[in-house]
């Protein structure tokens, strides 16, 4: 046995010699009632709830077999129709032997879970919230959180002060975390399995696969099918031969409730009418009758005055608290935590697009409200800015999208509800009107284009340094090592004869050429004189022809007329006298 494991056989059976019966305080929850007869059994005093010791000592007081294991899981039942049946509830009337010659009858009811991943809660007493309050109500009114069709108290609470005890989460919701405490504790993941046993602090705060609820007991009865009383008492007594409180607690004869699963992942909810010291069960009576059902893990919750079996929203075992008004014969006594198996209020369709379905109920997006997510609720200012609040929602400005357009655009997407695609082929677009921002080394409306030969960098406006010339270098970095350009080769050619002619003209490496072999050169200026002449010729010929004037009429001029008729000759030459004179 490891060094703070505690107990053995001299403990088990020892002498129940006070009474676990505490006043309690009436709550604020039932102020119309005071309470005057409880029936309270509680593992620990002065509201002290679990052992001193860590997670260490845990796994050192289990046996070899478990290695450092410290719970069992197992993957939680699932059905393709999760609406029939949610829960069947079936009251059991049961003859348990104590010796060969001496037994005794039980009763209560028992509960088989389907589907518990989405219907089973750990829900906080009366609200959300209602753990940070102190708060503690009936079962039934608790029950009223999520209409409950069947509801059973939880965890323990501190008998003083009403304050939640134990590890709580509530629909994935972390309620209470208390620092390590090492009692036995029921749980359902993220995926559905099913957790039993004690859990160090890095388990309820593991993300890879969370807790969806979670609630403490006292006490874990069966472990992998087999009764795990002995070993669960020294795990979780550590003051056991100082006190015997919590053999007392392991050994009275009370009311009890329990959670466990069978074989084929139901949650099983189990409560054993009584009261204590007089009826009902202890946990080793218990432990036998959980392996006849065939249970695989189960734990301990809390019970005594506690031990309370709601039915769609009616009480159905028999408390023992009792009340001080004499019309009635029993008082529903306020509890803590309730596990409550419920209808799964939404299918993932069911929440029209505008949310997630999260354990069975809608969680809606901004903007988005209703049981099923299909009430648009905006106004101006949760448009962020950047959209217009209409009747149908808000309508986004180009380059945001979203409910409430706080979202930009997908990277490679732009415009009215980001429906167009980016055109940049070496670059990135502008969300809202898609205009390219080109990396560095390249250019164009399209950013398709490399810097042009002698230019680096962003935007194309560093010159290149590479020694005599700044022919070309690589357009990203500058660099002049050439054979850096793979993707240059188009352009390479005009790239080295740049740099040839600058390094032949600055060097000289070519005389001049002569002027009498340059006959191109030649043959030109002689054009070119010739067509000086004709201009200025042409020129001076249409000045003179302007200048000249006539200032006398001019004389007419007759020519003789001849004919080779005969006698026509003589006939001309007097025509023409006649005419002159």
């Amino acid at each position: 046995m490891a060094a703070g494991c505690t107990g053995g056989p001299q403990t088990k059976f020892i002498a129940i010699i006070s009474v676990l019966a505490v006043t309690l305080h009436a709550s604020d929850t039932i102020d119309e009632q005071r309470i005057f007869e409880q029936d309270v059994v509680t593992p620990y005093t002065n509201g002290q709830h679990g052992p001193k010791h860590g997670h260490r000592v845990t796994r050192e007081c289990q046996g070899v077999m478990y290695g450092n294991v410290t719970h069992e899981s197992f993957l939680s039942h699932t059905a393709p129709d999760v609406w029939q049946p949610l829960v069947e509830t079936n009251r059991f009337i049961d003859k348990w032997d104590i010796t060969e010659r001496l037994s005794k009858l039980v009763y209560g009811h028992i509960s088989y879970v389907n589907n518990p991943l989405r219907t089973l809660s750990v829900l906080e007493p009366r609200e959300v919230g209602g753990c940070a309050k102190s708060l503690r109500a009936t079962v039934e009114e608790t029950a009223l959180q999520k209409h409950c069709l069947v509801a059973v108290n939880a965890g323990f609470f501190n008998t003083h002060t009403g304050a939640c005890l134990g590890n709580i989460v509530s629909d994935g919701r972390m309620v209470l975390q208390n620092k390590g405490i090492q009692n036995a504790h029921f749980g359902i993941r993220q995926d559905g399995t099913l957790f039993f046993g004690y859990l160090s602090d890095a388990d309820l705060k593991s993300e890879e696969n969370p807790f969806i609820q979670l609630v403490g007991g006292v006490g874990w009865i069966i472990r992998n099918g087999e009764n795990y009383l002995e070993k669960s008492k020294e795990i979780e007594c550590s003051d056991t031969e100082e006190t015997g409180t919590v053999d007392q607690f392991f050994q009275v004869v009370s009311a009890r409730t329990v959670v466990g699963h069978d074989l084929t992942g139901k949650v099983v909810l189990l409560q054993v009418d009584g009261k204590t010291w007089e009826k009902g069960a202890n946990l080793p009576e218990l432990a036998n009758f959980l392996l006849k059902l065939g249970i695989i893990n189960a734990i301990n919750l809390d019970g005594g005055g506690s031990a309370t079996y709601v039915i769609n929203g009616t009480t159905v075992n028999y408390p023992t608290d009792m009340c001080e008004r004499s019309d009635m014969f029993r008082c529903d006594r306020p509890v803590s935590t309730v596990i409550c198996i419920h209808e799964p209020q939404c299918e993932p369709p069911d929440c029209s697009f505008h949310g997630t379905c999260i354990f069975g109920t809608c969680s809606c997006y901004d903007n988005w409200t209703g049981s099923k997510c299909d009430v648009l609720h905006c106004s101006s200012h949760n448009c962020s800015g950047k959209g217009n609040c209409t009747e149908d929602g808000c309508v986004c400005d180009p380059g945001w999208i979203g409910s409430d357009c706080k979202q930009q655009c997908p990277e490679g997407t732009y415009g009215i509800q980001c429906r167009e695609n980016c055109k940049c082929e070496q670059g990135r677009c502008n969300f809202m009107n898609g205009h390219c921002s080109c990396h560095p080394g390249y250019t164009g409306h399209i950013c398709d284009r490399v810097c042009p030969y002698g230019y680096y960098g962003d935007k194309c406006q560093q010159q290149c340094q590479c020694g005599e010339t700044s022919c070309t270098c690589h357009p990203i970095n500058g660099s002049c090592d050439v054979s850096q350009l793979e993707y240059f080769d188009s352009g390479l050619f005009y790239a080295s004869k740049c740099m040839a002619n600058e390094i032949i003209y600055r060097r000289h490496l070519l005389p001049p050429v002569p002027l009498k072999q340059n006959y191109f050169f030649i043959g030109f200026c002689v054009c070119s004189i010739l067509l000086f002449i004709s201009l200025v010729g042409n020129f001076f010929f249409m000045c003179h022809r302007c200048t000249c004037t006539y200032s006398s009429r001019p004389t007419a001029v007759y020519h003789s007329l001849t004919s080779d008729i005969p006698g026509e000759s003589e006939e001309l030459e007097e025509i023409k006298l006649n005419e002159v004179r």
